[in-house]
C-alpha cells in the first residue's frame, strides 16, 4: 500500500505500551516547522555532516553503501539522506514505524540534504520485523540507534538477512556494554525513570512517569549481539568503539579487545559513545 509520498507496509512488532512510540509522535508535530538542522541535531543528537564522519571513521562502513538498501527505523531520515548523498547508491527503503515522522519531518530533510535527487530515498511505514521486499534483493542495509529498540533482535536480524544479497553488508552504529556487566545494571538502566528536563525536550507532560524500558529501550552486552547476529546469519567483519573525545570516555575502556577511536565532535546519546558495525550476510 502507499500515498502519494511514502509507503505503507505491514506492521507486525506491536507496542508493549501506549508510552513507547509517544517520543516520535510528539517530535515530529514539533520539529516538523524547524530547519532540517535543528530537526536532526534534536532527534539524533548529531549533526548531518558528522553523521558521515561517523561511518568514516569505522573501517568498511562508507564503502558498503553501494547499490540498493535500506535503513532499519529511519527516523527522520537523516542517516538514509547522508548515505543517498553518494553517487554510488541507486536507492534505500527508509522504514520507520512512526507514521508521523514520515510524514512531516522525512520531507523536510529529504529535500534538504538531496534536493534534486531526494526521490532516492524511499520513506516506509512499516516495520523491521516485516520488509515487504523479495528475498536477496538488496546490497546493503544500516541501522542508527534503532536497533535496540527491537524485542527480538534475532527475529529483526533475520529478516534483514532475508532482504540481502549474500556478501551484502550491514552497518550498525548502536550501543554494547562490556561483558562484565551485571544483570543488575542492565535491569537499573532499564528502570531509570527520565528527568523532567528530558520530558520538556521532547515536548511532554514533564510530570508523567516515564522509563527507559517504557520507551522501548534494551540494553545488551556485547557477548549477547555477537550471539544474535551468529543466529541471524552474519558475519562479523569490523566492530570498533567510536566516542566523543572526553575525560570519562577515554578513561571508559571496553572489556573485548576493540579499538577505540575518540572522534573530535558530539556523537550524541547517552555518554557521547557507539560501537560501529560492519557485517556481511553469510
Amino acid at each position: 500500500m502507499e500515498n502519494n509520498n511514502y509507503k505503507i507496509w505491514r506492521k507486525i512488532q506491536q507496542p508493549i505500551n501506549e508510552l513507547e512510540f509517544l517520543v516520535g509522535k510528539t517530535l515530529a508535530h514539533e520539529l516538523a516547522g524547524k530547519d532540517y538542522r535543528d530537526i536532526a541535531v534534536q532527534y539524533i543528537f548529531i549533526t548531518p555532516e558528522d553523521v558521515e564522519k561517523t561511518f568514516k571513521l569505522l573501517p568498511l562502513a562508507w564503502e558498503s553503501f553501494t547499490g540498493h538498501g535500506v535503513d532499519l527505523g529511519g527516523g527522520i531520515g537523516c542517516i538514509s539522506s547522508i548515505i543517498a548523498q553518494k553517487n554510488e547508491v541507486e536507492s534505500i527503503n527508509c522504514v520507520e514505524y512512526t507514521e508521523d515522522l514520515v510524514k512531516l519531518c522525512q520531507p523536510v530533510i529529504k529535500q534538504a540534504i538531496l534536493k534534486d535527487r531526494a526521490g532516492k530515498v524511499i520513506s516506509v511505514v512499516g516495520d523491521f520485523n516485516n520488509l515487504e521486499l523479495p528475498d536477496g534483493i538488496l546490497d546493503f542495509a544500516v541501522s542508527w540507534d534503532s536497533i535496540h529498540h527491537s524485542y527480538e533482535p534475532v527475529k529483526t536480524l533475520s529478516e534483514c538477512r532475508r532482504v540481502l544479497k549474500k556478501g551484502g553488508r550491514l552497518v550498525i552504529i548502536d550501543r554494547a556494554h562490556n561483558n562484565s556487566t551485571p544483570d543488575v545494571e542492565i535491569e537499573r538502566m532499564l528502570n531509570v525513570v527520565y528527568d523532567k528536563e528530558y520530558l520538556r525536550k521532547n515536548y511532554l507532560n514533564e510530570n508523567m512517569t516515564l522509563t527507559r524500558r517504557d520507551n522501548g529501550e534494551h540494553e545488551w552486552r556485547y557477548q549477547e549481539l555477537d550471539r544474535y547476529f551468529s543466529e541471524a546469519g552474519f558475519k562479523q567483519l569490523v566492530r570498533v568503539a567510536i566516542k566523543t573525545d572526553t575525560l570519562d570516555n577515554r578513561a571508559l575502556k571496553n572489556d573485548v579487545g576493540d579499538v577505540e577511536i575518540l572522534a573530535p565532535f558530539n556523537m550524541g546519546g547517552f555518554g557521547h559513545r557507539k560501537v560501529g558495525f560492519v557485517l556481511e550476510a553469510i
